[in-house]
């Protein structure tokens, strides 16, 4: 009796360890995810508590390790997202989290089985004896999980589908599922030493593809990233064609109507009329591009740019510079961008200033726009409002191309942008 007495002790502490190991690392899981809701303790607790009977009586009544896993998945990954995350991401890594969890337990259970054949052991030993090596495998792929999302965690991105994400641990899971139900006569002929191989190599292979999304995802966002500003610069560059397509036709119409005024001018003899005439003169001159470059392009940009401007808020300089080794998409994405940028403070400060420079030094061209800016600078952010901030970035791709080199820099409420072209063959 006494025997029986220790044996349900060491039972119930044995099961009573187990599930706490397991329900802890369930918690240490969702709790490593990023935290969107704030709900009460209680709540937590009291689902924790009804999980954890869960896993105690699901595998007892069914005794079915699919049916039991498929329960205590569909039960975790709603609690993590109403309880914890709301990430998208959080549930695929849930779902991976049982998936290595319930490889982990496969492990445990066959390696004890093979122990218990190589020394004879009694169902006691073996059942604790499995149900450590369980907390074990546990407890070491947890640290594996925890140590990939401390460095490599994949944020909700709207570039990134996890549909096939999703794909690997499902699979995972019923390959080792059919292998166990459909090879009985290779266990009895072979052992179960394949079984345990098989499954840490799918193991590995899960922890693998969870370590490797984190490039995965990188590079699908660079990829979004990237076509978002080419797509920006295409539209910028075809807004500025049109311009100067619009430009070249107002050019001859206003050649024409000087023509005629010309004419009226040497007809008319009224004051009134030279008047009038003044007048129309000084609107057609309003109506002509300013010279601020030798650029066609390059001062197309800066025309538009600086038509809001007043004379005192703007000092322009870029005599002695040739840019003509830049295509006409590169200076409208280079320039377009950076004053873009500039200008974002001058709509609503009413002492702003904006300065443009360029000189050659040596072989090199150096460009310099500098502004006024009490908003401060933060890198990767643009100050409006829903904007992604893509100007300098894609001013700096725009450079590359050329081994220039862009340096951003703020200082005593003035942001100032510096391009350094290097001598071009």
């Amino acid at each position: 009796m006494m025997g029986e007495g220790a044996d349900i002790f060491v039972f119930i502490f044995i099961l009573t360890l187990t599930i706490s190991v397991f329900i802890g690392c369930a918690v240490m899981m969702v709790r490593l995810l990023p935290k969107a809701v704030e709900k009460p303790l209680w709540m937590k607790a009291v689902f924790w508590g009804i999980y954890a009977v869960l896993s105690v009586l699901v595998p007892n009544i069914w005794r079915n390790d699919m049916l039991t896993m498929a329960v205590l998945t569909a039960v975790y990954l709603p609690a993590g997202w109403f309880l914890y995350h709301r990430s998208r991401m959080g549930l695929l890594y849930q779902l991976i989290y049982m998936a290595v969890m319930y490889m982990a337990e496969v492990i445990a259970i066959f390696l004890g089985v093979r122990l218990e054949l190589a020394f004879g052991l009694e169902y006691m030993t073996r059942y604790c004896l499995v149900n450590m090596l369980e907390m074990l495998f546990q407890i070491g792929v947890m640290a594996v999980i925890k140590e990939i999302l401390k460095r490599r965690y994949i944020s909700d991105r709207k570039s990134l589908k996890i549909r096939g994400m999703v794909l690997v641990p499902l699979f995972s899971i019923g390959l080792i599922f059919l292998y166990i139900i459909g090879s009985e006569v290779f266990f009895a002929r072979y052992g179960y030493e394949w079984l345990i191989l098989y499954c840490i190599l799918i193991l590995v292979i899960n922890l693998y593809c969870l370590y490797f999304w984190y490039d995965v995802a990188a590079n699908r966002e660079l990829k979004h990233k990237l076509g978002m500003m080419r797509q920006q610069n295409e539209l910028t560059h075809q807004y500025y064609g049109e311009m100067e397509r619009n430009y070249n036709e107002s050019r001859k119409i206003i050649h024409d109507i000087r023509n005629h005024i010309s004419a009226l001018e040497q007809l008319g003899k009224l004051e009134q009329t030279q008047e009038y005439i003044s007048d129309v003169n000084d609107m057609l001159n309003s109506l002509s591009l300013k010279f601020y470059s030798e650029n066609r392009m390059l001062n197309i940009v800066l025309n538009d740019k600086f038509r809001n401007l007043s004379p005192g808020q703007l000092e322009c300089n870029l005599g002695g510079i040739c840019l003509d080794f830049l295509s006409d998409m590169d200076i409208t994405t280079i320039f377009a961008n950076l004053l873009d940028n500039a200008l974002e403070e001058g709509e609503s400060a009413a002492d702003f200033w904006v300065k443009l420079r360029g000189e050659q030094i040596q072989d090199f061209t150096v460009i310099r726009i500098w502004n006024h800016c009490n908003t401060g600078y933060t890198p990767g952010h643009s100050g409006k409002a829903g904007h992604e901030g893509l100007g300098l970035e894609n001013a700096k791709q725009a450079i590359k191309k050329y081994s220039g080199e862009l340096k951003v820099e703020y200082e005593d409420a003035v942001f100032s942008v510096t391009v350094i072209f290097p001598g071009q063959e």
